[in-house]
C-alpha cells in the first residue's frame, strides 16, 4: 500500500514539473476533440450573404438579412474565415469577434485600439 502511494506521489511530482511540456499538447487534444460543424469547402469568392447567415455570421447589430432582402450582389463578408477562426478560438459571438478583428487590424497599422490615436511617437496630430 505504501509503495502505491509513493509511486502516485512521484508521478504527481513528475507531472507537475513537466507540465510545460504536456499541458499544451493536452490543450491541442481538447481542441481536436471539441465538436465543430463540418468544414465548408468553399473559397471566399464562393461565399454569399445567405451562406454567412447560415454560418452564424450575423447579429442584430450587423444584420445581413437586409443585404439579402435588398438583393445585394456582393460575395458576402470579406473576412468571414478570419471571423470564424476568432469565434472558435475565443468562444465568442459574432459581434465580439468583429471587435477583436478590428482591434487586431488597428494594432497592425500602428493605432491604439482603445483610443484610436497613432502609437508612433513621431506622429503629429491636431485636436
Amino acid at each position: 500500500m505504501l509503495s502505491i502511494l509513493l509511486i502516485l506521489l512521484l508521478w504527481c511530482v513528475a507531472a507537475y514539473f513537466t507540465r510545460g511540456y504536456w499541458l499544451p499538447k493536452l490543450e491541442d487534444l481538447r481542441e481536436r476533440l471539441h465538436y465543430t460543424r463540418l468544414p465548408f469547402f468553399r473559397s471566399e469568392e464562393d461565399s454569399s450573404f445567405a451562406q454567412n447567415i447560415e454560418e452564424g455570421l450575423t447579429s442584430s447589430n450587423f444584420d445581413l438579412h437586409q443585404n439579402l432582402l435588398g438583393g445585394d450582389d456582393r460575395h458576402g463578408l470579406e473576412n468571414a474565415e478570419e471571423i470564424r477562426k476568432i469565434m472558435k478560438k475565443y468562444r465568442c459571438n459574432f459581434d465580439q469577434a468583429r471587435l477583436i478583428q478590428q482591434q487586431n487590424k488597428m494594432k497592425a497599422n500602428g493605432i491604439d485600439p482603445r483610443t484610436g490615436v497613432p502609437i508612433d511617437p513621431k506622429a503629429v496630430y491636431f485636436s
